[in-house]
């Protein structure tokens, strides 16, 4: 009988221990045990069953998974954990054939009890790898769900801490084999800035479809990976995929410009700082060697490849025509697009002066049209330029003005780089300058898409969205005052008496809403938007050291010297934290602030254009008056002025909901509230300005009355 209980500890079938026998002499075998014997098999039995089920999954798993984190401690269980148990099956027998005596007793009997109690120390650690080995899901075509390596990484990590020392120590074991084979996937991309040749699917890098950005997977990054270091670790394998694509000239000139290392030295330095990592993983040290490659890479190639000179000259173009921080620039746009508009308006006939508003909502813009548009700006700013403008010829060739899809998702600003990820408002601003909904574009080349991503894009198009729709209505409204026969018309008959009377609400009305846009976007672009780039370029265009970059990201020391500039990564992780916290002070993530304004700026839009056609229209009839004749002209004036009235009023409305909702705002943005708190570990070191708050705002909006005492805007 020993036979057959080596043999199935072993891994064979065994009558020994079928759950019913077959034929008599199973029978027999069976009636021949006693109680405690057949308790002493259901142990050996148990053992048995676990380690042939155990080497079968292991096998399925080495060969059909797709992680190799997976397939690694599968090997690892069979070649140690497994070997180790066939080893002690052969050790005693060994100690049986040897008549060993701590085995085998007088008359050389072997008491099954002394067999099973060789097996004693295996019964948890096989249980515990079977349970392990099972957790690894294979995925096949009809499952996607399988165990990731980042899954039993975590797993075994946890398990390391159960209390008994033979799982303990299993557990570390296998991470160190899981750990290793996962330091294996990163290595071509942190040296190389190429994905895993084996295995792709279970990196938490992934390419995009167009084969030149990647994004990580928050469901693989192992949980040894803070999510600083995997953004750092995207960073540094996006730069090298960059350097690998550019022209074979410019990647010469970048690596002539660096005669510290060659491309060989420089990848063999960044591999011994993944080498010399213990195992298992710290995740400090594992930060700390992330960052030294990164200061390495940063130091030696990405100044070169990305000098300071055109980060700065990007903030100035985003500044100066996304952030409207140059008055030219808007004024020049709003008046292009209202000439073509208005050109456009001309062949609407007849449905345009009955209806403006829904002649205007059918008008459909074309991309060409919008090109056209954004071209006769750039023609009338450069002749206004004395100089050469760089600035101005960097614009030209990367703004775009161009549709925007309905279905196009609000940004999330920084790619959460705070814990929670500031949201745009979803009311849009973008199709109030033509009808249909458009906004500036950047077109973002290697190597620039280092420093600002396409999400930052989409932040920057609804600010400047939301900036220019409040800078439109502020100029629409003015060019009411030009309008100077109209506001001083002298009384000569009982039509205009009462003409001039009815003016007087809507010019009262229009200049608090005036006095209102006028004093926001002072306080927008004069406070916020000026307060927060001045501060963010004052920084970025500091000198640093290495020592402050080491303070800040917890990059390892460096023994080089002092850097002139920040790091890529640090800069583009501390514009992330400027957008994210910009965005906040202009109260572009507050939803009902946003819905009044948007309000408020569509009925502005109705009254200037109900107001204008009645001024034309009274006009017309003051002629007819003098002839004496009016026919349907009075009519339609009667129409107009019904229409004008409810916009006046609706636009009265929209006036005190901004003004209530700017003093909830200042009650609800009071202690940590009142500015986006970013830790400087998530923003590179940099921290947001923080200037005056909505209360500034409010106090300048408390002079502003409306004459006749019609009513008070606060």
């Amino acid at each position: 009988m020993l036979h057959e209980v080596l043999l199935a500890l072993s891994g064979h079938p065994s009558p020994l221990f079928q759950s019913a026998p077959v034929d008599n002499s199973d029978a027999n075998i069976h009636s021949l045990l006693s109680p405690l014997e057949a308790a002493l098999l259901k142990s050996i039995s148990t053992l048995a069953e676990q380690h042939r089920q155990l080497r079968n999954h292991v096998q399925s798993v080495e060969s059909k998974h797709q992680s190799t984190v997976c397939r690694a401690v599968a090997t690892a269980i069979r070649q140690k954990h497994l070997a180790r148990f066939q080893q002690r099956i052969l050790d005693v027998e060994s100690k049986i054939l040897t008549r060993d005596a701590t085995i085998v007793g007088a008359y050389d009997i072997v008491p099954l009890a002394s067999i099973v109690a060789e097996f004693d120390d295996w019964h948890r650690l096989m249980f515990w790898l079977w349970e392990t080995v099972q957790s690894i899901q294979i995925t096949t075509k009809s499952t996607s769900d399988g165990c990731s390596g980042a899954a039993l990484i975590n797993h075994l990590r946890a398990e390391a801490s159960t209390g008994f020392p033979e799982i303990e120590s299993a557990a570390i074991e296998l991470s160190r084999v899981a750990e290793s084979a996962w330091l294996r996937q990163l290595s071509p991309w942190i040296v190389h800035g190429k994905l895993p040749a084996y295995g792709s699917s279970d990196f938490f890098i992934r390419a995009m479809p167009d084969g030149r950005t990647f994004q990580k997977k928050t469901e693989l990054v192992p949980g040894f990976l803070s999510p600083a270091t995997a953004s750092s670790i995207l960073f540094i394998g996006t730069c090298l995929h960059q350097i690998r694509r550019l022209p074979q000239q410019h990647t010469e000139s970048v690596h002539s410009a660096s005669p510290v290392l060659t491309d060989t030295q420089l990848a063999s330095t960044h591999l011994q700082h993944l080498s010399s990592l213990p195992l298992p993983i710290n995740q400090a040290q594992l930060s700390r060697a992330v960052s030294a490659i990164r200061l390495s890479l940063s130091q030696n190639v990405l100044q070169r490849l990305l000098p300071m000179s055109d980060i700065t000259q990007l903030l100035q173009c985003l500044r100066i025509y996304f952030l409207l921080g140059q008055s030219d620039f808007v004024v020049a746009l709003i008046y292009e697009a209202e000439a073509r508009l208005q050109a456009r308006q001309h062949s609407m006939g007849r449905l345009l002066q009955q209806d403006p508003l829904k002649a205007l909502k059918g008008l459909t813009i074309k991309d060409a049209e919008l090109h056209q548009t954004l071209n006769a700006t750039w023609k009338r700013l450069a002749r206004e330029e004395d100089a050469e403008d760089h600035v101005l010829d960097f614009a030209r060739q990367h703004v775009r003005l161009s549709t925007t899809t309905s279905n196009a998702a609000r940004p999330v600003s920084a790619d959460s780089v705070t814990k929670h990820a500031v949201q745009v408002s979803p009311i849009v601003f973008n199709d109030l300058l033509f009808p249909t909904a458009t906004s500036l574009s950047l077109d973002v080349a290697s190597p620039l898409d280092l420093f600002i991503s396409p999400r930052d894009v989409e932040s920057y198009a609804a600010i400047n969205a939301y900036l220019l729709a409040i800078k439109r209505a502020q100029v629409r409204l003015t060019e009411l005052w030009r309008r100077t026969s109209n506001r001083r018309n002298h009384v000569s008959n009982m039509n205009t008496a009462r003409r001039t009377k009815d003016a007087r609400k809507v010019w009262a009305t229009s200049s608090a809403a005036l006095h209102l846009l006028s004093e926001i976007s002072a306080y927008l672009d004069g406070e916020v938007v000026k307060g927060s780039c001045d501060h963010f370029e004052s920084w970025v265009e500091k000198p640093t050291s290495s020592e402050e970059v080491d303070t800040t990201m917890g990059s390892m020391r460096s023994e080089t010297l002092d850097v002139a500039q920040r790091d890529p990564e640090t800069l583009a992780a501390a514009h992330r934290a400027f957008l994210a916290a910009l965005t906040y002070a202009t109260l572009l993530t507050d939803v009902p602030y946003t819905r009044e304004v948007r309000s408020l700026l569509g009925n502005i839009d109705a009254l200037v254009a109900f107001f204008n056609n009645l001024l034309d229209l009274q006009q017309k009839l003051i002629v007819e008056d003098d002839d004496g004749d009016t026919g349907f002209a009075a009519q339609e004036e009667s129409r107009i002025s019904l229409e004008l009235d409810r916009a006046r009023k609706k636009v009265e409305s929209d006036l005190r909901s901004v003004i209530n909702r700017l003093r909830q705002v200042d009650h609800e943005r009071i202690g940590s509230g009142r500015y986006l708190e970013i830790q400087a570990s998530e923003s590179g070191g940099f921290e947001p300005w923080k200037g005056g708050g909505v209360d500034r705002l409010l106090m300048k909006l408390e002079f502003g009355r409306v004459p006749d005492g019609a009513f008070d805007i606060v």
